[in-house]
């Protein structure tokens, strides 16, 4: 049982039937040690009295008036307790209501803080279903900003190798023509030197139209999967960077010692070959390293294929090893890196490849590794 406030009933009404028990015991239990102590004395009394030869009408009238007297005692005892219960009982009522309205007012601010904590807790359920909507939203606007970004940042590099592969071309055709001018100035110009000249240009040009198609296949979108040599797919960057390598005065040792089928995405895997070498020719030309040289070394274990690309530039600080993989993360001037290439390569290799790519420093400088398992069944 409990009260409308939800204090149980038996708190309230526990002392007072504790207080009365206590009281009726206590009076009890006294007035059965009193009259057994009097009916006692009276029997010596009554011996006492033959023996000083008292007549019986005497004794009894003595043994009456002892008897009313301690009948008296008992009334006034059993006033007294009664008078004391009660005061015992008002004093437990008024402590006990006080008590009552303290544990109510408590209870009351109890329920108070429940409810507006549930007030709170429906308040944040309602909105939760935004929050994660806005959330899914605003990672989905900043995964298309970093693909756009991540598109302009290939657009740029492409440009530049492109620039770098017709640079030699471009000097051959300008040759070309200046020898015709001369001829043809000098009156020596025949029909076999022009048709030799047309053929030397035709090849230029065509090299350059091939050198687009390269770009241009090695960036489409292809998201089948397939089995490929990882020399293969190395050469396909070696083939656009190459150029830019020799420009800069780069030289790329190159070290199959066990090249491996592997089963994936071959075109993406060679835009993380293309983009580890960029990066490694970007900051060798950023610290202006004497004897610049890149390693790509190709080898395999039984169950995975690992390549390995290092440069001499001095390596990464330690402080920024666990940090070159994170988005927007760059030691490049805003206008030469977003801070993408390795966000995205990791991307491709983790995720979407289910390998691994670390970085580490040798003592000459920065070491990349890409190990990729094998897939039995893909």
């Amino acid at each position: 049982m409990f009260t409308k406030e939800g204090i149980p009933f038996f708190t309230i009404i526990m002392p007072f039937l504790f207080v009365i028990f206590i009281s009726f015991f206590s009076t009890s239990y006294y007035l059965k040690l009193s009259d057994e102590n009097f009916y006692e004395d009276l029997t010596q009394y009554k011996e006492i009295y033959k023996n000083q030869n008292k007549t019986k009408q005497e004794i009894k009238r003595i043994t009456n008036d002892l008897i009313n007297k301690h009948k008296n005692r008992q009334k006034r005892f059993k006033n007294f307790m009664m008078l004391l219960t009660q005061i015992v009982v008002i004093t437990i009522a008024i402590f006990s209501f006080l008590m009552v309205s303290i544990i109510n007012d408590l209870v009351k601010k109890y329920k108070m803080q429940v409810l507006n904590k549930e007030q709170k807790l429906e308040k944040l359920n309602s909105t939760l279903a935004q929050k994660v909507n806005f959330g899914i939203e605003e990672a989905k606007r900043k995964d298309k900003t970093i693909l756009e970004q991540s598109r302009l940042a290939r657009m740029g590099t492409m440009l530049s190798m492109i620039a770098h592969q017709w640079r030699q071309p471009l000097t051959q055709l300008s040759v070309i023509l200046m020898e015709l001018e001369v001829a043809t100035r000098l009156k020596k110009v025949n029909d076999k030197h022009i048709l030799d000249s047309v053929e030397k240009s035709d090849k230029m040009i065509e090299f350059m139209s091939n050198t687009i198609d390269d770009f241009r296949n090695f960036y489409k979108p292809n998201k089948k999967k397939e089995h490929f040599y990882v020399m293969d797919a190395c050469n396909k960057a070696i083939n656009l960077i190459n150029a830019t390598l020799k420009h800069n005065s780069t030289k790329l040792n190159i070290e199959n010692k066990n090249d491996k089928l592997i089963y994936g995405y071959a075109s993406e895997y060679s835009q993380v070959i293309l983009n580890l070498l960029s990066n490694a020719s970007d900051i060798l030309i950023e610290r202006k390293i004497k004897n610049a040289k890149i390693d790509l070394i190709i080898e395999s274990t039984n169950d995975s294929s690992i390549v390995t690309i290092k440069d001499n530039a001095g390596g990464i600080k330690e402080d920024n090893l666990d940090l070159v993989f994170d988005p927007y993360y760059t030691t490049k001037d805003s206008s030469k890196g977003t801070g993408l290439g390795l966000y995205i390569s990791k991307l491709i290799i983790e995720k979407n490849m289910h390998g691994h790519l670390e970085v580490s420093n040798s003592s000459e400088g920065a070491v990349f590794k890409i190990s990729i398992m094998d897939e039995k069944n893909g």
